[in-house]
């Protein structure tokens, strides 16, 4: 931090108060040399205490960040207002901001540390848990009532995800990725639509597993996807979850019948702009984690009730989206934007009005132990078949300081 003070001229000058870093370091390291003998022992306090100190590292860092913001901006103002040069005082500043940005640089590196040791705990953590609850049966598939809801540690513990999962071919563990693609199947599953002679739309589909998954149970599929030379897509494609080619989506190794994988066609559909010819055409629609990426709340919202268009009677749409659990700001435009209880909430409300069954919706986030563990970036990789993402725990993360997970949107159509 940065002090003032009176000096024998009756002048204010800068001085940098040197806090005891070494000394606050040994404690911390001393602390978590703790929380690791505690998490052996099985103290279930370890964890909530870690995210108590994470959270003490996060508001530290970004007071430090405050502060060298104002300081700039002081300095900055300094320097415009005077032509003569800079005065004594900036001077004064720009030491001082030194020190603070050697500081910064200090406590990151700790911050780092800290955050590797708790990411290591919470995949322990989250690999042990799986390894105690498997599901005691992944037979299937059966009837299970669902709400729209949030990713939670009870539902990968459930049948139903194993059973989703194994039909997948995809790796057991808490992630939710796995939750989402799992949960869309076990609605359409619910309401009848996994069945020969159904016709289903996916959006933004990129690389992910669905479309094979239900042409295995004979739906003719169109997988969509928005356009390669939209500048847009190229994140999608940069991080390999965009699909250039719609082949790419026919996967033998989730469908082995080469008959009911040619029963999936391609298109590119801009969600925005869903085209006409798509209007009462398919039993369901379905998105994963997409319609945050819009460019805004208003976007995606529309999108939901747009999607309506493309179905038939009865038709049923299920869709998952990025959800801050916090009640008051958040993103609401940009690449990513975090969608809250309000807005889902009058959303179905309005849809309600006009004669469509939507789900009841949770909010409850969940009470296992991983249910209230944030993960931190860096995040696991794309690859969720690799071997690192079967220990990694995933469930809730933290999005721009934003508590998030993914959350459910369902609709029917009425008859």
């Amino acid at each position: 931090m940065i002090a003032e003070r009176a000096n024998g001229n009756g002048k204010t000058e800068l001085l940098a108060e040197t806090p005891h870093y070494e000394q606050r370091i040994s404690d911390l390291e001393a602390r978590i040399a703790e929380l690791r003998v505690a998490r052996a022992n099985g103290d279930s306090q370890a964890l909530a205490t870690i995210d108590a100190i994470l959270r003490r590292l996060t508001e530290r860092h970004l007071q430090l960040e405050r502060d060298f913001s104002q300081l700039r901006d002081f300095v900055v103002a300094q320097s415009a207002a005077s032509d003569a040069g800079r005065s004594a005082r900036v001077d004064h500043a720009i030491r001082a901001a030194h020190f603070e940005i050697a500081a910064l640089k200090n406590r990151l590196t700790d911050y780092e540390i800290a955050l590797r040791d708790i990411k290591s705990l919470g995949a322990q953590l989250g690999y042990s848990l799986h390894e105690r609850n498997q599901p005691k049966s992944a037979s299937g598939p059966r009837f299970v009532q669902l709400k729209a809801k949030g990713c939670t540690e009870e539902d990968l513990n459930s049948d139903w995800v194993a059973f989703w999962a194994r039909e997948l071919n995809d790796t057991p563990g808490y992630r939710r990725k796995l939750w989402e693609l799992c949960y869309v199947a076990q609605v359409l599953y619910n309401e009848g639509m996994l069945q020969e002679g159904k016709r289903g739309l996916g959006f933004a589909c990129g690389t992910e597993p669905l479309p094979s998954l239900f042409a295995k149970y004979g739906v003719r599929v169109l997988a969509t996807d928005l356009a390669p030379d939209r500048a847009e897509a190229k994140a999608w494609i940069n991080t390999n979850q965009h699909v250039e080619q719609f082949a790419r989506i026919r996967r033998p190794d989730i469908c082995p019948d080469e008959s009911r994988l040619a029963l999936i066609e391609g298109a590119y559909v801009d969600m925005n702009a869903i085209p006409a010819e798509l209007d009462g055409q398919f039993d369901f629609c379905w998105s994963v984690c997409s319609l945050e990426h819009l460019g805004n709340i208003a976007n995606g919202l529309k999108f939901i009730v747009n999607s309506l268009r493309t179905l038939k009677p009865g038709g049923v749409s299920v869709h998952t989206a990025e959800f801050n659990f916090g009640e008051g700001k958040t993103i609401t435009e940009g690449v990513t934007v975090l969608f809250q209880r309000r807005h889902f909430t009058q959303l179905a409300q309005s849809l309600r009005a006009e004669g469509f069954h939507v789900y009841e919706l949770d909010f409850d986030s969940g009470k296992g132990v991983l249910d209230g563990m944030v993960d931190l970036p860096p995040y696991p990789p794309h690859d969720h078949d690799s071997p690192y993402a079967s220990k990694y725990s995933h469930l809730k993360l933290s999005l721009w300081g934003y508590v998030c997970t993914s959350f459910s949107f369902v609709v029917k159509k009425p008859e």
